[in-house]
């Protein structure tokens, strides 16, 4: 006779996921898989002397979160880091960083991250000048919550001398740097203060910590190829107990199609995902690519990384090797030059599908839609944003005007289409239950989906967009056993999501937060 159950709970209002039998009461897991969701007497059958029994008491269960953008182990590296989010003048950004100057040794960088100037009384990028009010003593970095855009002292100026010229290396109308990089410049300096792999490596533990206590079992993480080693070190000692699809950089995917590897090589702890490409920059920096002008620039309309020719080079190349690609497109320009890239691939190439993703799709207009949902692409989608941009005279409004905005992370014409659509944070901030709320609660019309529309793109999306909806992303029979309970009842109070809280993560039948004492 076949063993029975380890554990048998009951008493839930358990959120499957699934289309068909959305909702069950009772949930029965041997090792680390489900065996049975349904009603109580549906899950006691599989229960024997050694079962343990576990009452949910009327809690809402859900599946575990699977954050589909993230910079995990970016924030891995960044531990440490002056974080100057929640600041509400240049002036206030500045003394945290002369505190730390204070402490750091001479010569030594003093790293500031994830400042937003739309929360700033001045409403404008930290310059040179700025920044040397800091220290001159030591090399200083200022970077934006969006990672597009830096700014620096005149010491870090010296280091980079080489970078004049480069694209996204900001000068005055005199020729004399104001110390504000983007895109290019900013990328190729932040390779020269990053940590290295060994501190990403020690970190990652704690960043795991971070993601259960958010019930994030998953994370499709975007991924420099240090990171990537860091990565394979910490799974292969046992050190990392998060679900990682690993995106990274599209500079190597002539490596991996020489080599023969496609996207999902690997094991249910540490995949290799998507190819990740940018096409365009960040609203915050004003290079998203848009078809017309920017609101308070009417000369500016972003910038192309890599010019249409370049851009279908890097993504036939990709999609011949059956490699997935994950193209950063958020200005209406860029996601209509993606949409249209992927789709003359497509049918040009037919092949089993592979689910190319584009990142962030803010402005799809409708043309734009349809030829995504013939293409069969996945909208990769961040619903955070709108908590944190939408809102009246936020970075949208500022760099879009309020039409646009109005047209901004249009969820629920993407559901309505019946486009893949999964959700993910990119860490800004990271929290499935804030992005679910706003995207119930978006300011507009066209953001807002069903509570179970939203929890779907935050637990199943992100499984079909790694291949991995017969692992996870639903709560099922034979599914990992990948589920968070939580403390209040987001469909029942769906404008009081972002209160609701995470009461326990089980990841493989296991309790990790709150850690299990075992």
């Amino acid at each position: 006779m076949a063993r029975g159950a380890d554990l048998v709970f009951v008493g839930g209002k358990i959120f499957t996921a699934a289309r068909v039998r959305p909702w069950a009461k009772a949930m029965a897991i041997r090792d680390d898989r489900i065996v049975a969701v349904g009603t109580e007497v549906e899950a006691e059958r599989w229960a024997d002397r050694r079962t343990r029994r576990i009452d949910f008491h009327g809690r809402v269960v859900v599946p575990g979160f699977i954050d589909a953008h993230a910079h995990l182990a970016d924030s891995a590296g960044e531990l440490g880091w002056t974080r100057l989010n929640g600041t509400h003048s240049i002036e206030e950004a500045l003394e945290r960083l002369r505190k730390v100057a204070a402490q750091t040794a001479p010569g030594q960088w003093v790293i500031g991250i994830d400042w937003d100037e739309a929360k700033w009384t001045e409403s404008r990028y930290p310059t040179r000048e700025d920044l040397d009010r800091v220290s001159t003593e030591h090399p200083v970095v200022a970077r934006r919550i969006d990672c597009h855009l830096g700014s620096v002292n005149s010491r870090a100026l010296e280091s980079a001398r080489d970078l004049v010229g480069l694209r996204g290396f900001e000068v005055d109308g005199s020729g004399r740097p104001t110390g504000i990089l983007k895109e290019d410049a900013f990328s190729e300096l932040h390779d020269r203060f990053a940590s290295p792999p060994a501190v990403i490596e020690r970190n990652l533990p704690r960043m795991a910590r971070m993601a259960h206590r958010l019930g994030i079992t998953s994370i499709h993480d975007v991924v420099p190829i240090s990171a990537w080693r860091a990565y394979q070190r910490a799974h292969r000692r046992g050190r990392f107990q998060l679900r990682v699809y690993a995106m990274v950089p599209g500079a190597a995917t002539a490596s991996l199609a020489q080599g023969g590897i496609q996207s999902g090589l690997g094991d249910e702890w540490l995949r290799v995902g998507a190819v990740k490409v940018f096409s365009d920059g960040s609203l915050g920096a004003r290079t998203a690519a848009l078809a017309s002008p920017y609101e308070t620039q009417v000369e500016e309309r972003g910038m192309w990384i890599h010019p249409p020719s370049e851009l279908w080079a890097i993504l036939e190349t990709a999609h011949q090797a059956g490699l997935q690609t994950a193209t950063h497109a958020i200005g209406d320009a860029a996601v209509r030059l993606v949409s249209e890239t992927l789709d003359g691939i497509e049918k040009e190439n037919p092949r089993e599908s592979l689910r190319h993703r584009i990142e962030h799709y803010e402005l799809p207009d409708d043309d734009v839609l349809r030829r995504t949902k013939e293409a069969g692409l996945v909208a990769s989608c961040q619903p955070n944003f709108i908590g944190q941009w939408s809102g009246p005279g936020d970075v949208y409004e500022n760099r879009l005007g309020p039409i646009r905005t109005a047209r901004n992370n249009p969820y629920r014409r993407i559901a309505r289409l019946g486009i893949p659509l999964c959700f993910g944070s990119d860490g800004m901030p990271y929290g499935p239950l804030y992005g679910i709320h706003w995207a119930v609660n978006g300011y507009f019309e066209d953001q807002r989906l069903s509570p179970e529309e939203a929890f779907r793109a935050y637990t199943a999306g992100g499984a079909y967009a790694s291949f991995e909806e017969h692992e996870k992303g639903t709560l099922g029979a034979g599914k990992l056993a990948d589920f968070v309970i939580l403390d209040g009842d987001p469909f029942r109070n769906p404008t009081a999501i972002d209160r609701c809280r995470v009461r326990e993560t089980w990841m493989g039948g296991r309790r990790v937060f709150p850690a299990s004492k075992s």
